[in-house]
């Protein structure tokens, strides 16, 4: 009795700890392929800013994103003047969960990648939290090995009419 007592608690407690381990594998949910044909032909631009990481600026640019696919993508400059080694240049993957309308009215989040042209540099996180009530800002941070850069900017959102 005691030993099926000891076996029944085990398998309590390992099914309670193996819940959020689960939890944490589940794929996460398919983006809306009606999110993304909203931002056909357009543009997603995100003006050039700067921040301080200790005494040196930081200085970000970022292309006009152009939706592929299910994703907005572009490119990025990250010049560091007074480390010039640190500077970066690659590609933005955005995936698109929301879409134009909704981040023009509400805002919102999107998570992607900001992939190096170096040879041999890991991906980094890049989180853009859109603010539209706020004159449009863009709050942008990418996770670096180092540290992670804060840098705030302003955004606008072009249409373009595939007639023209």
């Amino acid at each position: 009795m005691l030993h099926r007592l000891r076996y029944i608690l085990f398998a309590s407690i390992a099914s309670f700890i193996s819940v959020p381990l689960f939890a944490q594998l589940v794929p996460a949910p398919l983006v809306d392929a009606k999110a993304s044909d909203t931002w056909d032909g357009s543009i997603f631009q995100i003006e050039d800013s700067k921040t301080r990481v200790s005494i040196a600026s930081v200085k970000l640019s970022v292309s006009d994103l152009k939706p592929e696919g299910d994703k907005l993508v572009g490119e990025y400059t990250i010049k560091v003047p007074l480390m010039e080694s640190k500077n970066d240049q690659g590609k933005i993957v955005l995936p698109l969960d929301r879409t134009m309308q909704e981040i023009e009215n509400e805002g919102g989040i999107l998570r992607g990648q900001a992939i190096s042209y170096k040879v041999d540099k890991t991906p980094k996180a890049i989180v853009c939290e859109i603010l539209p009530e706020q004159d449009q800002k863009i709050l942008l941070e990418i996770t670096t090995l180092d540290r992670i850069l804060k840098f705030e900017s302003k955004y606008s959102i072009i249409e373009t009419s595939e007639d023209s």
